[in-house]
């Protein structure tokens, strides 16, 4: 399966992203005035929603009723240049009737480590290509 997705860039830092069925997100690294998130932003939430979809799935294959559901989320980045996130903590709060502080751990531990695709592509391999269009130097 290969997914595709168009950044179309608007003025500075601002950017509109368009996915291949459709969907739209600005992003944005403006200092005021902000449109949308970071792009380390978008990867942190990225990560903790994820890991999410995996763990309201196994909450609902035991049954149970989610009364609510968050994460909270904190990324280490050091001050330089590239930034990566260090450490990613994430604190999963549930209010579900009938769930298990062991049998939230194991979910956590699989939605987070196991099956979180955005986690796993973190260590992806990296390639590109430029283009370049209208130009006059030869």
């Amino acid at each position: 399966m290969t997914k595709t997705s168009t950044i179309f860039h608007i003025v500075d830092k601002r950017f509109h992203a368009l996915s291949s069925d459709g969907q739209r997100i600005m992003i944005d690294g403006e200092a005021i005035a902000k449109t949308g998130m970071s792009p380390m932003d978008l990867l942190l939430n990225a990560v903790g929603s994820c890991a999410a979809f995996d763990i309201v799935e196994m909450i609902k294959k035991k049954r149970l009723n989610i009364n609510s559901y968050k994460i909270e989320l904190t990324g280490t980045r050091p001050d330089a240049v590239p930034a990566p996130y260090t450490h990613i903590h994430a604190k999963h709060i549930f209010d579900v009737e009938g769930l298990k502080q062991k049998t939230a751990e194991r979910f956590v531990d699989l939605g987070m480590n196991k099956y979180c695709s955005v986690a796993a592509s973190l260590r992806a391999e990296i390639s590109f290509e430029v283009v370049l269009e209208n130009n006059q130097s030869k």
